[in-house]
């Protein structure tokens, strides 16, 4: 079997909601498909995405172009020599960013097409440790949002029967910030997750003067306190609160991971499939966290992390954030505070290919 072509597609899907945190606001999400192609008439679809509007056409294009090149002629089943192929190609022009989040795309592509071909559901290729893994709630508490509404919104997630929520962080006034997150609590109650995100706000010192002003609520992670090149500023954080430190989106491949594991600047792993260089790089992301006594969170995109954490043993949550329903058959359901994996061989995402071609963007 041998790839024949790779074929890119992008679609621009609209914002379902108004969404901010303490540096962005996404009005789009941007999703770049990647369909794998064989000698065999056999196909994998896979993807990644965008969520600010620069870039996209960017990533396309190099999937189109290089990695198209690049792959053409090799076993697609190989995914450790398809992986490398494009990695090693690439890795003069993007060590991270678009070459890796086309890299990723491709990789995705290659899994669902060997699931599909085992005939079995990602999971249960991948080695399911477990049949359902636990959903947070991150909807409901962007920073745009009033303490009224995030107090009703948390509400809401508590009568859904979310296991967790998670809150944005990063207001200009240190007590504005304390003053949401004892609100949710409140809410909440003693015993529920609540985790807060201050997606790199922070210098170490106002990250550090934060924390000490949280600890008292209980928090299950304080997430991404500082940008994500400082990792002895995060080693720092870590060393002088008691609350875990989560990080991981805004991390590209195992290397970066690996510094951050080895400074001691993190407590748990949030590796992005479709930013870290697809499946197969996530995977070994998840095998370093094991190695170490550590958990892995994943960042965003439920759908398609939602059967790679059940697949280990060392999984925490998926996150909700709905932004893919629109264009989906059948959105994911919520079973006491559980999604379950797709039984269905590939990727187990129900694409709604008409409504899907409504936001395609033509070249």
């Amino acid at each position: 079997m041998k790839i024949t072509r790779v074929i890119g597609d992008l679609y621009e899907l609209p914002a379902h909601r108004k969404m901010l945190d303490a540096l962005r606001e996404f009005s789009v999400m941007d999703v770049i498909f990647a369909r794998v192609e064989t000698d065999e008439r056999i196909s994998g679809s896979g993807f990644t995405y965008n969520i600010i509007p620069h870039g996209a056409r960017e990533i396309l294009s190099l999937v189109n172009g290089a990695i198209n090149s690049l792959v053409r002629g090799l076993d697609p089943r190989d995914h450790e020599r398809v992986w490398y192929q494009m990695w090693r190609r690439l890795d003069w022009v993007g060590r991270g960013g678009i070459a890796v989040l086309g890299v990723a795309a491709v990789d995705i592509a290659l899994w669902d097409l060997k699931s599909k071909m085992a005939g079995l559901p990602l999971y249960k290729l991948l080695g399911a440790a477990r049949d359902q893994v636990p959903v947070y709630n991150t909807d409901g508490g962007w920073l745009n949002h009033t303490i009224e509404q995030l107090v009703e919104e948390t509400r809401q997630i508590v009568a859904q029967g979310f296991r967790g929520t998670k809150i944005k962080v990063g207001k200009d006034d240190p007590a504005e910030d304390r003053e949401r997150i004892a609100a949710v609590r409140e809410v909440l109650g003693p015993n529920r997750t609540l985790m807060v995100d201050a997606n790199e706000r922070f210098t170490h010192a106002e990250a550090i003067r934060r924390a000490r002003m949280w600890e008292e609520f209980n928090l299950f992670w304080f997430e991404e306190p500082l940008p994500a090149e400082d990792i002895l500023g995060h080693a720092k954080v870590k060393a002088h609160t008691t609350i875990p430190i989560a990080l991981g989106e805004s991390l590209f491949t195992r290397q970066q991971f690996k510094d951050y594991v080895a400074s001691d600047g993190v407590s748990i792993l949030q590796p992005d499939c479709c930013r870290c260089g697809g499946i197969t790089e996530w995977l070994k992301v998840a095998h370093l966290a094991d190695c170490h006594n550590m958990h892995v969170s994943p960042h965003f995109v439920m759908e398609l992390h939602l059967p790679l954490v059940a697949a280990i043993p060392n999984g925490l949550f998926v996150e909700y954030i709905p932004s893919l329903n629109a264009v989906l058959k059948k959105p994911l359901e919520l079973h006491d505070g559980y999604f379950r994996p797709s039984q269905e061989p590939g990727l187990g995402i129900g694409w709604d290919t008409d409504k899907l071609d409504r936001y395609r963007v033509k070249a």
